[in-house]
């Protein structure tokens, strides 16, 4: 029965994908998803009428801010960690989906944007550092995450696409209530947020591949995520992305039609 489900699944994110995919929950679906296929079906006849570029943005629920947005196409991995995004049977199944999701992608034409990493800062970061009895300082668990999301860009570019990596947003001031054992301040999620992005940037140049530095500007004086992109407790809203855009088309200009 659980193969029967995986292939169900896979199936049905796999038509999602081929129609200008977003995958959320079945009433997400339901109520989202048909105006987002309309929107996706105009982006992808005009790409393909004019030979214009397409940037597949994949990544956790840090997408939104470029839903309904020219030229972006949504490929939403749910709860997704950049940790785990190369790892096989994951929990969350990113390392299929993110496979699944550029096999359809147009290489020549096309640029992959990979919006990933905000969960590991918020939450799985701090929370191994208390598991470790602190034993294992930020800066280790920082750097193993950027690691395994390193390789994974690696492989990515390898394979001959364009790729671009979008930074986390700066944390937000907000004191959470969880029932996570070990969830830190709100200074010390800002503190692993600023290592997370300074971290991923290097890397990033380090491959070549272009980094859109977002704590550039929407970081305050106090390392909190400004105001005005604030979407939610820990969300950007839709004033970033003239700024990722401008980013993009510096990078890949010369080479994509926009």
């Amino acid at each position: 029965m659980k193969d029967v489900w995986k292939h169900y699944n896979l199936a049905r994110i796999g038509w999602l994908q081929r129609h200008g995919s977003i995958y959320f929950p079945f009433w997400n679906m339901v109520f989202k998803y048909p105006p987002l296929l309309a929107f996706n079906a105009v982006l992808m006849l005009k790409s393909n009428l004019t030979n214009s570029c397409i940037v597949h943005v994949i990544g956790d629920s840090h997408v939104v801010p470029f839903t309904y947005r020219f030229p972006y196409l949504i490929h939403h991995i749910s709860q997704a960690t950049a940790y785990n995004l190369g790892k096989e049977k994951s929990f969350t199944r990113s390392s299929e989906y993110l496979k699944l999701f550029l096999s359809k992608i147009n290489k020549k034409r096309d640029v992959v944007m990979l919006v990933f990493g905000e969960i590991d800062a918020r939450v799985h970061i701090y929370l191994q550092y208390g598991k470790s009895g602190r034993t294992l300082s930020i800066d280790t668990l920082v750097d193993a995450t950027v690691e395994t999301y390193g390789e994974v860009i690696k492989r990515i570019k390898e394979d001959g696409f364009a790729v671009c990596v979008h930074g986390i947003p700066p944390a937000a001031s907000k004191e959470f209530i969880t029932a996570l054992p070990f969830s830190g301040k709100p200074r010390e999620r800002s503190e692993i947020s600023r290592k997370f992005n300074q971290k991923l940037k290097e890397r990033c140049e380090s491959l070549r591949v272009p980094y859109i530095d977002i704590q550039s500007i929407a970081s305050d004086d106090s390392g909190f995520i400004k105001k005005y992109y604030l979407a939610d407790e820990v969300h950007c809203n839709s004033k970033i992305v003239p700024f990722t855009s401008s980013v993009i088309k510096e990078a890949f200009g010369k080479e994509k039609r926009f």
